[in-house]
């Protein structure tokens, strides 16, 4: 299974009407497009930055005509410029739902290509931890292995339950970095707007 992460980078004040955008026009197209598994959207509105996450069969079909208008469009409706990355969908650790308003976390993860069986077996093992913390809702790993790229994403109910993770996460962080040589650039919190997600995978 594929993942198209779609980054619109908008205006504060303008953000509301992109996630609208999302919402109320484009989450239907792309829930309609043969190939999808599912679309997940986020949103800092303080940075004005959305994200939507969209789940495909195939990583071909998120590229149709009409999608890639979409994506302009709601881009436009933030006032903002958008970013679109490709993953494969490689691990999920426990349930992925979530309540409206429930706290995301995307961390980034930059690895040697020759590295990535490493440092998923890693992750593997070490996503489970994340069971223990309280209000951990789900999580999952993005990679892109030719370009040692990914995204570790966790879903937390509140935002107090991913700053009491805060611990766990940086304990893993270290591991990752010993045990796999993987570095970890940077984390982005987000506030769940809806989700629709796929079973479990790897």
């Amino acid at each position: 299974m594929h993942a198209r992460v779609n980054i619109i980078f908008g205006e504060r004040d303008r953000v509301e009407d992109g996630v609208a955008r999302l919402e109320e026009a484009d989450r239907a197209a792309v829930e309609a497009a043969a190939g999808n598994r599912g679309l997940v959207t986020m949103v800092d509105r303080a940075g004005g930055v959305i994200v939507a996450v969209s789940y495909w069969d195939e990583s071909t079909h998120s590229s149709e005509a009409a999608l890639t208008r979409a994506r302009d469009i709601a881009a436009a409706a933030a006032g903002g410029d958008l970013v679109v990355e490709g993953y494969e969908v490689a691990l999920r650790e426990g349930a992925p739902v979530a309540a409206p308003g429930a706290a995301v976390r995307l961390t980034r993860v930059r690895v040697d290509p020759s590295r990535v069986p490493a440092a998923l077996e890693f992750l593997r093992d070490a996503l489970p931890r994340l069971r223990s913390c309280a209000g951990f809702a789900g999580g999952e790993v993005l990679v892109d292995r030719g370009a040692g790229v990914g995204l570790l994403v966790t879903v937390w109910a509140a935002d107090g339950a991913a700053e009491l993770a805060g611990a766990v996460l940086q304990r893993l962080r270290e591991d990752g970095a010993l045990r796999a040589g993987m570095a970890f650039p940077g984390t982005e919190a987000y506030v769940l707007v809806r989700a629709r997600v796929p079973a479990a995978t790897g």
